[in-house]
């Protein structure tokens, strides 16, 4: 009778426990469903994710999204994430006068200039000196002049080598000292290097660069270790090099008012005087933060802080100063501030030593890098998005499953937008009864942990009561 009262309270135990967790491994149906709209077919169609996509989904990770079609079936899907910048690099070439240099005096230090500089006001002229002698058939250098710096178009990098062409040897290998001017006058050292030509049966191998200072001088003069080694330049081109970063998915741009700060928990959490709110709407991934100033001249030195949820407390994030100059009709704008954070909220407090910022004039300009949905373009459409669940697994396929080859495939993509959310009933009552179903299962473990201290101390209390019978 001992050994069915133990089994029969492990098996009440066992049942409770079971009542539980039942639940635990239904999927769970999502609260939040928007109908997406196909703007340009595809087998695979392109979603970009709005901020409202990213308020509703419970999981930081994106897992409880799901497509589904008209019958309700799931429709594979995969998250593409955006590209990282790419790196372009061009290269331009701009012929360049060449002076040959003539033969340096005996005893002399200094090579004669063939060149001679005329200032007229602003403008300077450079020509061949009058009277001089022929150049000489190996000349022992050259003079090269890149042109006036001040008629370089604004921004345009200054060239970065010089590229050389010659009519021959076919073969040779020379060394040369490379010196540069700003006046024909004074010229100081400004490297050193080989020129090189080798014949190969694939063909000729060349070594024709001639690099160049950071910030090199108007004129450079190259002097021939060997002139007798030398080729014969016919053309000299300035180099430069331009190195940019394109970028392929833009990030989503984001302008907010300032919003009201909930009250906070303790005292100790009042935001600071002057501060301003904003709620990003959802925890989004930045980029960039900027501060969309008032008219007129306005210098604001702020800090940043944010949390991603008001149960948190504020965490500094950075420091800067965000201007608006307006200067006899010409605007100047401070550049947006680097911030790559996962935030919701935002505050900037003010340094207490500038004004106060107009909260109602003042916006935040935010940059997020927002994921797309990928999905294959099968089942019966109208298609939807669906979110909403703190339980739900991934449903998203690596891309690499989803689409054969997805860097040839994505020109080829589809474009798709995203309509209005709605709640499902069906999800709204299943969360209320999941929530009752929650209470319940804390009160059931509740029930099986007493219950087990209780049937634990019977059992003791009948074992020592056997020890302690008397033996007849």
């Amino acid at each position: 009778m001992r050994r069915r009262l133990d089994l029969a309270v492990l098996a009440l135990a066992a049942g409770l426990c079971g009542a539980a967790f039942a639940a635990a491994d239904a999927e769970p149906l999502l609260r939040h469903r928007a109908p997406i709209s196909v703007e340009r077919d595809g087998a695979f169609v392109q979603l970009p994710l709005p901020v409202s996509a990213y308020a509703r989904t419970q999981q930081a990770s994106l897992a409880d999204l799901r497509v589904q079609d008209a019958r309700g079936e799931n429709v594979p899907f995969a998250l593409l994430a955006p590209r990282p910048d790419e790196a372009q690099r061009s290269e331009r070439l701009t012929e360049r006068a060449l002076f040959a240099l003539p033969p340096r005096p005996v005893g002399s230090e200094s090579w004669p200039t063939p060149l001679e500089l005329t200032v007229e006001g602003e403008r300077i002229s450079v020509r061949r000196r009058p009277g001089g002698t022929a150049p000489p058939t190996r000349p022992p250098g050259w003079v090269i002049d890149l042109g006036d710096p001040a008629a370089r178009p604004a921004g345009e990098p200054a060239p970065q080598a010089l590229d050389l062409s010659w009519s021959g040897p076919a073969e040779f290998s020379v060394g040369y000292r490379l010196e540069q001017s700003d006046d024909l006058r004074q010229w100081r050292p400004a490297g050193a290097g080989q020129i090189l030509a080798l014949a190969a049966p694939e063909g000729a191998l060349t070594q024709p660069r001639v690099p160049l200072t950071a910030a090199p001088a108007r004129f450079q003069r190259l002097v021939w270790s060997d002139p007798a080694a030398a080729p014969a330049l016919t053309a000299a081109r300035s180099v430069t090099v331009d190195q940019r970063a394109v970028v392929l998915d833009e990030p989503t741009e984001l302008q907010l008012a300032a919003s009201p700060e909930p009250a906070p928990r303790e005292p100790q959490d009042a935001a600071p005087p002057r501060s301003l709110h904003f709620d990003l709407g959802a925890v989004l991934p930045l980029v960039q933060v900027d501060l969309a100033l008032p008219p007129g001249t306005q210098v604001a030195p702020v800090r940043l802080q944010g949390r991603e949820r008001v149960d948190q407390p504020w965490q500094a994030l950075a420091g800067a100063v965000f201007y608006r100059i307006d200067r006899d009709g010409t605007l100047t704008r401070s550049p947006p501030l680097a911030l790559q954070q996962r935030v919701r909220y935002l505050r900037v407090v003010p340094d207490p030593r500038a004004g106060a910022l107009d909260a109602g004039q003042t916006r935040l300009v935010v940059r997020a890098q927002l994921v797309s949905l990928v999905f294959a373009a099968q089942g019966q459409p109208p298609y939807a998005l669906l979110a909403g669940s703190a339980q739900a697994h991934s449903g998203a396929l690596p891309l690499a499953t989803l689409v054969p080859a997805p860097e040839a495939e994505r020109p080829r993509f589809g474009r798709a937008s995203l309509g209005d959310w709605a709640e499902s009933a069906e999800a709204v009552r299943r969360a209320e009864a999941d929530e009752r179903r929650d209470a319940l299962r804390r009160w059931l473990l509740w029930t099986v942990l007493l219950g087990g201290v209780g049937a634990l101390g019977w059992m003791v209390w009948r074992l020592a009561r056997g020890a302690a019978a008397p033996v007849q």
